[in-house]
């Protein structure tokens, strides 16, 4: 890191900057009839919170894979102080999906491999595509983008000991991290040597097999999340409606109860308390302040 990056961003900062990009982003589709709509978390804090859940801290968008390529083919052109990455348009990019980012702030992810480490506050923006209807090649599909989804993410990570329990209220805590601190530590040696870049490029060429126009149902497929597609009905992303998130109103499929359920189940209900926690490994600063 330089020396510009000397004062850093609070939670409710970062938050405020991560809003900031998303405006900026869903001006930039309206202009160009592109079609985006919130997801994951974010989603759900529009829902339940009216905004960002009170213990997360990032924002989560998807596009149809076509507008998805469009956006990232066009945004950079019209923008000087956001900056969007995915594997379209940086051939060193390290994720299967796209960021955005506020050049203005300066990231330091601590799990990453050093070359990689350094971004800016961002916002997440994940391709859409088809998922097959029949059931043995959808777990087909499933099973193949994890498993590459595993190795592209431990072929770009660096080594840290495992803290995933240190918030739990389970027994043998201490037990538990050592033990995913070995298997972590082992993966990651492994997978070294591999080129992230071919093996996310490899999870989106496989995505895009399975057209949105050929399939009833879509969802997420570069990035698997506990062994399960985010995944909605095709009709269900046919229309948008907007919903209020924070100070401002953004779009949301119109079949957003559907992914709501699948992805979270009983989606209305906050997790225990313990489970409260943001799991990013990261610092923001702001440059020139």
């Amino acid at each position: 890191m330089n020396d510009l990056t000397v004062k850093e961003l609070t939670i409710e900062e970062l938050k405020a900057v991560e809003l900031n990009i998303l405006k900026d982003v869903a001006k930039f589709c309206e202009k160009h009839d592109i079609k985006y709509f919130l997801c994951g978390g974010t989603l759900l804090g529009a829902i339940r919170h009216k905004g960002f859940i009170p213990w997360d801290d990032d924002i989560d968008i998807a596009m149809p894979r076509e507008d998805y390529e469009r956006f990232f083919k066009l945004y950079n052109s019209s923008n000087t102080r956001y900056h969007a990455d995915s594997l379209e348009n940086n051939p060193n990019w390290h994720m299967s999906f796209g960021r955005v980012g506020d050049t203005a702030t300066v990231l330091y992810e601590h799990t990453l491999k050093e070359k990689y480490k350094e971004y800016h506050a961002f916002i997440d923006v994940f391709p859409v595509d088809g998922i097959p209807s029949c059931s043995w090649k959808e777990r087909l599909l499933l099973f193949t983008q994890k498993t590459l989804g595993v190795i592209g993410n431990a072929s770009a990570f660096t080594y840290t000991p495992s803290k995933h329990f240190a918030d739990s209220k389970e027994n043998n805590v201490e037990l538990k991290n050592k033990i995913r601190t070995f298997i972590k530590y082992a993966f990651i040696t492994v997978c070294a040597g591999f080129n992230t870049q071919k093996v996310f490029s490899l999870v989106n060429s496989i995505a895009t097999k399975y057209r949105i126009s050929e399939s009833d149902i879509v969802g997420l497929t570069v990035y698997v999340w506990n062994w399960d597609f985010e995944s909605l009905k095709k009709t269900s992303i046919d229309g948008y409606v907007k919903l209020p998130f924070e100070d401002t109103e953004f779009y949301a499929p119109q079949g957003y109860i559907e992914y709501l359920e699948n992805t979270f189940g009983d989606y209305m209900t906050p997790p225990p308390e313990d489970r409260r926690v943001s799991h990013h490994n990261f610092n923001v600063y702001w440059k020139n302040k």
